[in-house]
């Protein structure tokens, strides 16, 4: 019979395949059932693994495991391994609160804590998900007599500011002022900084018998954070000691953050040694303000990335609408073996996958997150994410099932929940998710009414609509801002209600962007109100904002109502401006390559079946009723250029590749970067009588679910 492989030898096969980890608690019992308990060397090798990973499912059973079957019949050593334990789950992000589990446990098997156990427990209790149980720790310290014992004293310091408690930190400081160091007084400066009390820091710093770079860091740190950057750039060019590469962080990070970017690459350029957050913090300031090409090239020329740098470009990427470049980058980075994204990296890539209404991919890094065992309801808003990538791909069903299956739901993901209903038609269920949500007590905010405003808009709900805009700060206290008089303006817009709409526009508090009068001119158009657009349309050429849908939309109607004079002046402005009209733009997913089309052209290498499918599908639909609405087409062309030009939009050239590519009874998902033009939409309608599929397509308004010849949004979009 062969023989099993000594103990140490078996923990060091599970020590590096942290996969194995499951077979731990069965071979404990094990352990112990065979009496291999007089063997301390083998359980402590136990313990040393759960302190490499902490995080690990099977972790907090195995550590009381442990403390069951072991700790009691080990006396001798049973304080050191607590503390290990205790100091594990302090690293822990998932587990801290397995630190206050081992100290009980602790106190109850009769060994005392020593001066080692507190600062670890201290450390767990300032961990994110802890229980509120610092407060009751500190009595221990006092009642054992290691107040006086300089670490314990500044971690209890650290707690305290970590809690954004500075009154009981200061009493705290006050008391023990014979024995602070140079970490007590920047602990309690930092934690002032933190809360945001400037004046109590900088007063604390200027008071400080012995600084060191850290002093100087954390109140440079603490003005670059708010804005004040002279004050920060003054306070860096004073100091008398050495700066170290945290304080050179603080002014790039400040300075690129705020738009500087040519003052932050010079100090960047200027640092004596950089590190990787340096490399880091300059990605990032070039991402946030949308400079990606920048952004780029340093992060190619990075010595060294970690998965804050990854995170950094695929969410800038993100941030500025190249969703297939941020996901491109994400593939690349599946490539480095000793990276792994993390929840703010999945959060950046369901955005694009969400724009994209890239399914297949967002069903794959679904199951990525399961199989990491990353958690949905943690502070990154990770199921948020997922439902609203769900929903804006349109599988609402699958977006329901996830919410429920949460068992934490915070605001973010019942946000996600009422817009996914509110785009995909589903009006009437976003106002009852709305009131679910009031319910379950959880408050609404700022973004909840965008959702539920969307929903009215949807719906057609005008009553109901002013009805929750006048509760925001009636009920719930929240001032609305820009987008919820957008959605306002283009609720009643929709309704034909147009002096109401530019009575809104009108008596808000601040001047209308070009998004609100764009949904006043598209109610315009809508309803061929040309008097309302003549009134609107200075204040567009006004704003001269570098988007082209208003100047389009004025010269659209001013096109229509004949007045072509009008409608010449508006386009000659646009160029005037230098803005450049977007072209229409879809794209559609299929086997997890996501294609795009592009209006008035195709560069598929099946064109040419494309174009011919196109025509044959347009001749064989005339006999069914289908006829093209060519007054959508407000450019001087004979009727036959004029369908000729309709059916060569981008939305009908994805439809036609993916009739011809998809698997039958397949559902074909769309995203148009544009409003789908009437002509569009009734052609997609007869399309769907005799197809076995599904057409879904979101356009920049809303979703439309094509099915059996008629569409989810009912004619009102």
């Amino acid at each position: 019979m062969r023989a099993s492989p000594p103990v140490s030898r078996r923990l060091e096969t599970l020590r590096r395949s942290p996969l194995a980890f499951c077979h731990l608690r069965p071979f404990l019992a094990r352990l112990v059932i065979a009496g291999d308990v007089r063997h301390p060397a083998a359980l402590r090798r136990v313990a040393d693994l759960i302190a490499l990973f902490p995080d690990h499912p099977s972790s907090p059973l195995l550590s009381r495991a442990l403390s069951r079957l072991y700790f009691h019949r080990a006396p001798s050593c049973t304080t050191f391994l607590y503390n290990l334990i205790i100091r594990a789950f302090s690293r822990s992000r998932r587990h801290p609160c397995e630190s206050l589990f081992a100290f009980v446990s602790l106190l109850r098997s009769a060994y005392p804590p020593d001066y080692f156990t507190f600062p670890s427990l201290l450390k767990a209790a300032c961990r994110p998900h802890s229980p509120t149980g610092g407060i009751q720790i500190h009595p221990q310290v006092l009642r054992r007599g290691f107040e006086s014992y300089i670490y314990v004293l500044n971690t209890l310091l650290s707690m305290y500011s970590a809690f954004g408690d500075m009154v009981s930190a200061q009493k705290l400081f006050d008391l023990s002022s014979e024995l602070l160091d140079v970490v007590s007084w920047n602990t309690v400066v930092d934690g002032y900084v933190k809360v945001g009390a400037l004046e109590v820091a900088r007063r604390l710093f200027e008071e400080m018998p012995m600084r060191n770079e850290v002093s100087w860091s954390a109140i440079i740190n603490g003005y670059a954070g708010k804005g004040e950057l002279d004050v920060a750039r003054s306070l860096f060019d004073r100091m008398p000691v050495q700066r170290n590469v945290v304080t050179w962080n603080s002014m790039v990070s400040a300075f690129a953050r705020h738009g500087l970017l040519p003052v932050a690459r010079k100090f960047f350029d200027e640092m004596p040694m950089r590190n990787i957050v340096s490399w880091n913090s300059m990605v990032s300031g070039y991402a946030l303000n949308g400079e990606m090409d920048a952004a780029r090239k340093l992060f190619d020329q990075m010595p060294e990335r970690d998965v804050v740098s990854w995170s950094c470009m695929i969410s800038g990427y993100a941030q500025s609408k190249q969703f297939l470049a941020a996901l491109q980058l994400f593939k690349e980075m599946q490539k480095v073996d000793m990276i792994k994204p993390n929840e703010v990296t999945m959060v950046s890539v369901l955005s694009a996958c969400a724009h994209l209404a890239a399914l297949e991919q967002g069903k794959w890094v679904h199951a990525y997150i399961d199989k990491n065992h990353m958690t949905l309801e943690d502070d990154q808003n990770l199921g948020a994410a997922l439902i609203d990538m769900y929903a804006k791909c349109g599988s609402i069903d699958i977006a329901l099932k996830l919410f429920q299956s949460l068992g934490r739901k915070n605001v973010s993901s019942w946000n996600a929940l009422i817009a996914g209903l509110a785009i995909n038609g589903a009006a009437n269920e976003s106002l009852e998710a709305f009131e679910q949500m009031q319910k379950s007590g959880l408050k609404p905010n700022d973004i909840t009414f965008v959702g539920v405003l969307m929903a009215c808009v949807h719906g057609g709900l005008v009553h109901e609509g002013q009805h929750y805009f006048e509760s925001m700060t009636k009920v719930y206290g929240i001032q609305p801002e820009m987008k919820h008089y957008g959605c306002m303006v283009d609720l009643l817009g929709r309704a034909g209600l147009l002096e109401e709409a530019e009575g809104i526009v009108r008596g808000m508090p601040m001047k209308p962007d070009i998004m609100l009068l764009g949904a006043l001119l598209g109610a315009c158009r809508i309803h061929k109100d040309v008097a309302v657009a003549d009134r609107v349309k200075k204040e567009v050429l006004q704003l001269k904002a570098q988007q082209s849908g208003c100047h389009v939309l004025l010269s659209n109607i001013f096109a229509a109502a004949g007045r072509w004079a009008d409608a010449s002046e508006v386009r000659s402005s646009l160029k005037q401006i230098g803005i450049r009209k977007d072209p229409g733009s879809s794209s559609v997913e299929l086997d997890g390559i996501v294609y795009e089309f592009v209006a008035g052209s195709c560069s598929s290498p099946e064109a040419s079946a494309i174009y011919a499918w196109l025509d044959k599908m347009g001749s064989d639909l005339r006999h069914q009723g289908y006829s093209p609405v060519t007054e959508d087409v407000l450019l001087d062309l004979s009727e036959e250029d004029k369908e000729t030009w309709l059916s060569r939009h981008s939305e009908k050239l994805a439809l036609a590749f993916a009739l011809l590519r998809s698997a039958p009874h397949s559902a074909i998902r769309i995203v148009k970067n544009l409003r789908i033009c009437g002509d569009c939409h009734s052609f997609v309608k007869h399309v769907s009588k005799f197809c076995s599929q599904e057409v879904i397509i979101r356009d920049r308004i809303r979703f439309h679910h094509f099915k059996d010849g008629t569409c989810s949004c009912n004619e009102y979009w």
